[in-house]
C-alpha cells in the first residue's frame, strides 16, 4: 500500500467509512420496521413464554411491561429513541432474558466466531486444493470428473448435509459427538456442515476463473516463449485468477455467519445463529437489531479488506488507481 498516495488513500478510506455508517443506518432502519410493524406483541409472547404457556398474564402485567420496555409508544418515536440510543453505543436490553444485549451476545458469541473461523479454515484451502486440481489439466480424465463435483456439493441442503454427517461419524462409526458438546472434536462436524456449501462456490467460480486466464492470449505467448507449465500456471494463470476468488471469500464470511443459524440449530450448540432463530421467534427486537448490525459490520469490514487486496494482487489495478489520483 505504500505505493498508494497517502492523501488519496485517506479520502478513499474516509468515503468507505461514511459508506459504513450509511449501511449500519439503513440495517438498523429496516430491521426495526420489520420487527415492530409485524402484528404480534412481544411483550404477550414473552409472557407466554414465562408463564410455560399457562396464560399470557393479566392486562395490567402487560400494559406494564409495554411501559417498561417503550412498546406503549408510536412507531416513530421509538424509532428515533432507538436510534438515540444506538448512535450513544446502548443497545438496549433483551426482552426475552433481562439482561443488557451485549451481555447476552458476549456469552454465545465466541462459540459462533469459533464455528465459523473452523469452517472457513476447511472451506478456503480446499476450494483452492480442488480447483487447482481440477484445472491444471483441462483435457484430462481429472477435470472432467470434479468440474462437476462443486454443483453437486453446493446442491445439497445444509440440514441434510449435518443430519448425514451425524449419521455416519457420530451414531455408525461413533468417532465425533453429535451434538452440544465442548473441544476440537465437537467442531468438526458442524465446520464440515458449514464449509462443504460455501467450498463448492469457490470452487465453481476458482474452477470458472482458471479456465478463462488459460485461454488468454499472454499464456500463449509465454508457452511460445519455452516457460514450463508449472510455471506459468502457479505464477502467472494463477495470480490472475485469484481476484473473484478472493471476492467471493470476502462476500463468503458473512455467509458463514448466516449458516451458523442452520448449523446451529442442527448440532444444538449455543451461538449466534440459534440466538437470533429464537430471538426472531420471540420477537426479541433489540437481539435482533444487534445481530443484524454486527453482521452488516463484518460485511463492510470484509468487503473494505478486499478492495485493499486487490492491488497487491494485480497491479493494473494499483495502476488504474494512481491515474484515476491524478
Amino acid at each position: 500500500m505504500a505505493r498508494f498516495p497517502r492523501p488519496a488513500l485517506a479520502r478513499y478510506l474516509a468515503r468507505r467509512c461514511g459508506a459504513f455508517i450509511v449501511v449500519l443506518l439503513s440495517v438498523h432502519a429496516l430491521a426495526f420496521l420489520l420487527l415492530y410493524a409485524l402484528p404480534s406483541d412481544p411483550v404477550a409472547l414473552m409472557l407466554e413464554r414465562r408463564s410455560a404457556g399457562a396464560g399470557g398474564g393479566t392486562p395490567e402485567q402487560v400494559e406494564a411491561l409495554r411501559a417498561a420496555h417503550g412498546l406503549d409508544r408510536s412507531l416513530p418515536v421509538r424509532y428515533v429513541e432507538s436510534l438515540g440510543h444506538l448512535l450513544r453505543g446502548d443497545l438496549g436490553t433483551s426482552f426475552q432474558s433481562g439482561r443488557p444485549v451485549p451481555e447476552v451476545l458476549a456469552s454465545v458469541a465466541p462459540n459462533t466466531v469459533a464455528l465459523a473461523g473452523a469452517g472457513l479454515a476447511v472451506a478456503v484451502p480446499f476450494s483452492l486444493a480442488l480447483a487447482l486440481l481440477t484445472s491444471w489439466r483441462r483435457d484430462g480424465a481429472l477435470h472432467r470428473a470434479l468440474v462437476n463435483l462443486p454443483p453437486l456439493i453446493a446442491s445439497v441442503p445444509a440440514f441434510w448435509l449435518g443430519l448425514l454427517l451425524v449419521q455416519v461419524f457420530s451414531f455408525a462409526l461413533g468417532w465425533l459427538p453429535s451434538t452440544g458438546g465442548s473441544g476440537p472434536a465437537a467442531l468438526v462436524l458442524p465446520a464440515l456442515t458449514l464449509a462443504l456449501p460455501v467450498s463448492a462456490s469457490l470452487t465453481a467460480v476458482l474452477v470458472r476463473s482458471l479456465d478463462d486466464v488459460q485461454d488468454a492470449p499472454f499464456v500463449a505467448l509465454l508457452r511460445a516463449r519455452g516457460l514450463p507449465w508449472w510455471r506459468v500456471y502457479l505464477r502467472h494463470v494463477v495470480r490472475n485468477a485469484l481476484l473473484p476468488f478472493v471476492t467471493l471469500a470476502g462476500l463468503t464470511v458473512g455467509g458463514v455467519l448466516v449458516g451458523t443459524v442452520v448449523t446451529e440449530t442442527v448440532f444444538a450448540r449455543a451461538g449466534l445463529g440459534r440466538l437470533l432463530a429464537s430471538s426472531v421467534e420471540a420477537q426479541d427486537a433489540p437481539v435482533v437489531l444487534a445481530i443484524a448490525l454486527a453482521a452488516a459490520l463484518v460485511f463492510a469490514v470484509v468487503n473494505l479488506t478486499v478492495d485493499l487486496l486487490y492491488p497487491v494482487l494485480d497491479p493494473r489495478t494499483r495502476r488504474q488507481d494512481s491515474g484515476a489520483t491524478a
